[in-house]
């Protein structure tokens, strides 16, 4: 019965382990010790009533150690963190097809390896440059259009 108590504690220290240390290593092996000591149950009592108490009350109680935790972790310094308490609220890039910027001419605002800013019609975009490198304050000609990007080239070329 020690043996069987003491395969208990260990697995519910792995399975405790296991929501500080992400892998689910730790808590596979847990798991698999509430198995074993539903088997040495088994050895030493006998019969399937044993085990089945042994394996069902221990996994019980993992489950209400891990929602002690969660719900401890959450509010403990350590838990603040590890766990997210903040979001982030954005909104994605949307560029809306305007086909007469094909073959107007801008500036570069940035450097654009090939990428970079230009400004177009007082606005600034998102370019590629199609010539590779172009410097920053070089008149560029938009060529084509991407979906969240413009292509340039410099007029030089």
């Amino acid at each position: 019965m020690t043996l069987v108590i003491c395969i208990l504690t260990l697995s519910y220290t792995l399975i405790a382990f296991e929501v500080i240390i992400p892998g689910g290593l730790l808590g596979i092996l847990g798991f698999m010790g509430l198995i074993a000591a539903a088997y040495l149950s088994y050895l030493e009592f006998g019969g399937w009533f044993a085990p089945s108490i042994t394996f069902l009350a221990s996994g019980i109680g993992a489950l209400v150690l891990i929602l002690f935790e969660f719900k401890w972790l959450s509010k403990s310094p350590l838990g603040r963190n590890l766990f997210l308490s903040k979001t982030v609220e954005a909104t994605s890039n949307t560029f809306s097809r305007e086909e007469n910027l094909i073959g107007c001419s801008g500036i570069s605002i940035t450097d654009l390896h090939p990428e970079g800013l230009v400004k177009l019609n007082g606005k600034d975009y998102d370019a590629s440059s199609e010539s590779g490198h172009l410097p920053k304050g070089v008149s560029v000609k938009v060529t084509g259009i991407d979906d969240f990007t413009i292509r340039v080239q410099s007029v030089n070329d």
